[in-house]
């Protein structure tokens, strides 16, 4: 910057001289005012398009290393699932659910994650009725009593109730981490580590009280 003032002050002295030469003093000093305040603007224009370039310069650094950092990683229950079978559960002559089993290569094998369970209701059933109905089940399978009841604890905040056309999901993608969608909406993770295990046997467990409905589920139809 001392450089570039050095440079005005020399040009400065010999427009002085020149117009001097020319005009007589008084023009000379009234020409000179006029070029001070022409070249204070070429300035001022120069820096302020410096500084405009500089903070958009320091802008798109800024939007590039923001977009590095919050690129978001492929969550596990947005992973691509195929289809290992399907099966519908009914009493009587009343249609109740249409149940779905996923995974990842479109086959089952005991104890391989991640799993999906989908199950589409075809009537009306409220919550309480639900768990009722999970309860007797985990009884079948022999869940210990103490265990039934803290997973009744958590189906009580998991479930809503139904109605005809609802999806429940529980998507399982590790053997301590799964949740409950409703209608392709997260609603509810599980907390309890052995609950993935336990709800999955009332349907996959060679134990079930539905030997028929497992396999159609798992591909064994």
């Amino acid at each position: 910057m001392k450089t570039v003032n050095e440079a005005v002050n020399v040009t400065r002295s010999a427009y002085q001289w020149l117009v001097e030469l020319l005009f007589g003093v008084v023009g000379a000093t009234v020409v000179m005012v006029i070029l001070t305040l022409s070249m204070g603007d070429a300035m001022a224009n120069q820096d302020a398009t410096a500084s405009n370039n500089t903070q958009a310069f320091l802008l798109s650094t800024s939007e590039l290393s923001t977009s590095e950092l919050s690129t978001p990683e492929q969550s596990s229950s947005n992973l691509t699932m195929r289809q290992v079978g399907s099966a519908s559960m009914s009493m009587m002559w009343f249609d109740i659910y249409s149940a779905k089993l996923y995974s990842r290569d479109g086959k089952y094998q005991a104890n391989q994650l991640p799993l999906k369970l989908e199950i589409e209701y075809h009537r009306n059933i409220e919550a309480e009725d639900l768990i009722d109905a999970t309860v007797d089940q985990w009884q079948h399978l022999g869940i210990p009593e103490q265990q039934i009841n803290e997973y009744r604890e958590q189906l009580a905040k998991a479930w809503p109730d139904v109605k005809e056309g609802d999806r429940l999901t529980f998507m399982v993608n590790t053997a301590t981490q799964a949740e409950f969608l409703f209608n392709d909406k997260p609603y509810f993770q599980v907390s309890n580590v052995q609950f993935p295990a336990d709800f999955l046997a009332i349907w996959l467990s060679e134990n079930t009280s539905r030997p028929k409905l497992r396999q159609q589920l798992i591909g064994m139809n």
